[in-house]
């Protein structure tokens, strides 16, 4: 009981404080009106700067991060070149060469290093690696290719295209089915003419860099390269997918002379 009087009490004397100074204040009105009409100007212009200071420092720190990464991003494919580049150099052939009888010793043949965790590079690295130039395939991955749904976006899908199916299964038939279609394709379009000594895969080379002219700015797959991946015809589900891809807008269908062409479109 006697906090609750203490403060009431203590209110009672702030509230007479305030009371006070305001008369002071008021007193001396027409000699502090200005300085004080100054300050608000000045706190308001103040609380401005500071907010468009906040914004400014915001974005920059975006740009910096975003910045940040690519050079990050960058400086790992560029290490992965380096390891492609050592695998195949003189250096590597130093080490898996054993002695000989002889005083010189002799090189043996350079054996591929055994990677449970397939390499992932640029179409652009690729094509300038070791790798476009072995007749040996390699399975690889490529950033070109990456794509990713959200739940948030595949609820944006309409209920009659989407129907019962679930989300993992349209992540799996993008990740499995149409992005293995076009990593296996471009693995085999960017390697040398030299590397492509098996007469099928020499076929579908020269075919596909006939119909990349087709569309030179994009990477694209048909719906006969996913049938030969597959092994069988598309059914009604693989097209709903597919028209799914296409209004989340990772895939543009083209028909053109009778194919079917997938364009890959996706960017984040």
């Amino acid at each position: 009981m006697d906090q609750n009087l203490d403060a009431i009490l203590q209110k009672q004397l702030d509230t007479i404080q305030r009371i006070e100074l305001f008369l002071d204040i008021y007193k001396c009105k027409e000699f502090v009106a200005a300085d004080l009409n100054k300050l608000k100007e000045d706190s308001g212009e103040a609380t401005e700067k500071l907010s468009r200071t906040r914004e400014y420092l915001e974005t920059d720190r975006k740009d910096v991060c975003s910045q940040f990464i690519k050079i990050m991003q960058k400086m790992r494919r560029n290490e992965l070149l380096m390891l492609h580049l050592w695998e195949v150099g003189p250096h590597s052939e130093a080490a898996n060469a054993k002695p000989a009888q002889s005083d010189t010793p002799k090189s043996m043949p350079l054996k591929e290093l055994q990677n449970d965790n397939p390499s992932k590079m640029h179409l652009t690295d690729y094509s300038k690696s070791p790798f476009a130039t072995r007749s040996k395939s390699k399975e690889i991955h490529f950033y070109d290719f990456d794509a990713e749904i959200t739940e948030e976006e595949f609820e944006t899908i309409p209920k009659y295209l989407r129907g019962r199916m679930q989300l993992s299964e349209l992540i799996q038939f993008l990740e499995k089915d149409v992005i293995k279609c076009f990593e296996e394709k471009y693995t085999l379009m960017y390697k040398h003419r030299k590397a492509v000594s098996n007469q099928h895969d020499l076929s579908a080379w020269k075919d596909y860099n006939s119909m990349q002219a087709k569309f030179p700015d994009h990477k694209f797959i048909t719906q006969d390269d996913l049938l030969h991946k597959s092994g069988k015809a598309l059914d009604k589900k693989s097209y709903a997918k597919l028209q799914m891809l296409r209004y989340l807008h990772i895939l543009q269908e083209v028909r053109s002379e009778g194919t079917v062409y997938f364009l890959w479109i996706y960017s984040r």
